[in-house]
């Protein structure tokens, strides 16, 4: 079994790209003045913070005088700076939330167009590079992708405005540490400031030695919450088959399996987590004993007032927030990295694909030309030997060989799903339809199920009827427009016929069957190809079918093996 650690790719700066296509998209200009403004309501809150720490130093020296009306006079101002500093806050974060959702809702959109553009969704699955879960990467990942950087950014933009803001006050009331060392006069302009800064960047290095692998630990943890969900979401949907076969305990193992792996990393996340925390609660607790150290000289001195205590600690305590923006947000930036990891490695399954060995031309003439046709497995070896084939306008060619003879895998590389072999095939695509041997039944209404791929509204009731009953679904033409879980309600006879219903609706000019009526019994299967013949007389059609009662349906016969393509007219009167 493969370790954990073998499913995390390396990490990489290039995994950052997936965040910039949005801020050159044409939706940028309301996101950069979203964006703005945002930054600009921070630095304002910046300035309003810094406004407080003299306000506290005039304040404290103020009461420490005994002057208590002046010290009434000034809790006003404080009063109005409050209330503005309050209302900057909650129109940033509205802000940041409107483009949160549309950052997220672009990206997701963008996403999508991948995903179902070129059979890329198809390829995933199937193809020889492949990612998990996919679903999660474009419904869970892009969302948090958006939540996490905004946050993480926007507090990231906030602590360098307050780190150049208040390094300023520090190095200026910090003043300078002048001391004699071995006979040499050491003078240090801002100690306060210097002191500060290296320590808190001393810490920040060992905290990304400490948890450094938590970065690979969060991504095999999605990886593996993702293949729980998957998991279960098989079991629903394969309810009925499971029960059949009693197939709890197997299911049971399966799932533990799945939960052993979760347990199993998480151990390692609790590890580097517990690292990563220690050295955070470490810093927190004793950070303080630098600004006690800092202070020493002017206590020697003799120059530190309570006021002047209160507007140096502000100014420390600022600083020092900013610079550890890092520590405080560490597992919180490796949740970020294993989730930029995800997609980066998304997009480059989806638009890396290795190129075709087989050329598909698409043309107008109601002729199939395959020329030099070869199919080979992913790995080079042969599985069929085409060669060449024309199959004239209105002819019916039914593929045989023995199983594994690579009938489905013509259809596939016919259909484009198929890349691995050589030659080529043209033929018009645009009237092409093929039906796979499960057919697709979406949710929703019966007759969203019978259009598709087509809108609901592109065929009239009366058609939609017609090709019900000339299916031999009749009893459902009542239930047009009901909705449910046809993949559920329907057995896979029922499916298989509904498959035909739209060929009816549809009337391509060239039909695919792979094993389209493995499910149904002789009367029906026949019943279904005499109606097809009978409506769509002019049709091209190439079927798959172990059934040898329906080569009374074609006029020719191909039989596959890896040597070679055979042909035979059939002597057939229907």
């Amino acid at each position: 079994m493969a370790r954990t650690e073998d499913l995390t790719p390396p990490h990489s700066i290039s995994d950052w790209k997936v965040l910039l296509p949005y801020w050159r998209s044409e939706d940028r200009w309301k996101a950069l003045g979203l964006l703005g403004g945002i930054i600009g309501l921070s630095f304002l809150d910046v300035q309003v913070a810094v406004w407080f720490g003299k306000w506290d130093q005039t304040f404290f020296d103020t009461m420490f005088a005994y002057k208590v009306e002046a010290c009434i006079a000034l809790i006003p101002i404080y009063l109005m700076m409050m209330g503005l500093s309050a209302g900057m806050r909650v129109i940033q974060q509205y802000m940041t939330q409107v483009l949160s959702m549309r950052w997220r809702l672009w990206n997701t959109r963008v996403y999508l167009r991948k995903y179902l553009s070129d059979d890329a969704y198809y390829h995933l699955e199937h193809g020889e590079n492949r990612a998990d879960n996919p679903d999660q990467r474009i419904a869970d990942d892009l969302a948090q992708m958006t939540v996490w950087t905004l946050r993480l950014g926007l507090d990231a933009i906030q602590a360098v405005t307050t780190f150049m803001s208040f390094a300023v006050v520090l190095w200026t009331i910090g003043g300078t540490l002048s001391f004699v060392w071995h006979g040499w006069h050491i003078v240090i302009p801002g100690y306060m400031f210097f002191g500060t800064t290296i320590s808190i960047l001393l810490i920040s290095l060992v905290l990304e030695k400490a948890g450094g692998p938590l970065v690979s630990a969060n991504y095999r943890q999605q990886h593996y919450d993702a293949d729980l969900r998957a998991a279960l979401l098989d079991v629903r949907r394969n309810s009925e088959q499971i029960a059949f076969y009693g197939g709890e305990g197997a299911e049971h193992f399966r799932l533990s399996e799945c939960l052993h792996h979760i347990a199993t990393n998480w151990r390692s996340v609790m590890t580097y987590t517990w690292r990563a925390n220690t050295v955070v609660e470490l810093y927190t607790g004793g950070i303080n004993i630098v600004l006690w150290a800092l202070l020493i000289p002017k206590l020697l001195a003799h120059t530190l007032t309570f006021g002047l205590y209160s507007r140096i600690n502000s100014a420390f305590m600022n600083v020092r927030r900013s610079l550890q923006w890092f520590i405080e947000n560490y597992t919180d930036l490796a949740t970020l990295r294993s989730i930029l990891q995800r997609l980066s490695e998304f997009e480059r399954v989806v638009t890396g694909r290795s190129e075709c060995g087989i050329v598909r031309t698409p043309t107008e003439q109601g002729q199939i030309e395959i020329r030099d046709l070869v199919l080979d497995r992913a790995d080079g070896s042969r599985i069929a030997t085409v060669g060449d084939l024309t199959i004239p306008t209105g002819a019916r060619l039914i593929i045989g060989g023995a199983s594994g003879a690579g009938k489905s895998t013509l259809l596939r590389a016919l259909a484009g799903l198929w890349t691995c072999g050589a030659g080529s095939v043209s033929f018009n695509m645009r009237e092409a339809m093929f039906l796979p041997q499960r057919s697709y039944v979406p949710t929703g209404t019966l007759r969203q199920a019978l259009s598709y791929p087509a809108t609901p509204d592109r065929y009239e009731r009366d058609a939609c009827e017609t090709a019900l009953e000339a299916a031999n679904l009749g009893a459902l033409v009542s239930k047009l427009d009901r909705e449910a879980a046809w993949s559920d309600v329907l057995s896979p006879g029922e499916q298989q016929r509904l498959a035909f219903a739209r060929v009816f609706l549809t009337r391509p000019a060239m039909l695919f069957l792979d094993e389209a009526t493995s499910a149904l019994d002789e009367d029906n299967e026949a019943l279904l190809y005499t109606r097809l013949l009978a409506l769509l007389p002019d049709v091209t059609l190439m079927s798959v079918a172990h059934h040898s009662g329906l080569k009374r349906f074609h006029d020719r016969e191909a039989v596959l093996s890896r040597q070679g393509m055979t042909i035979r007219v059939l002597h057939n009167t229907i």
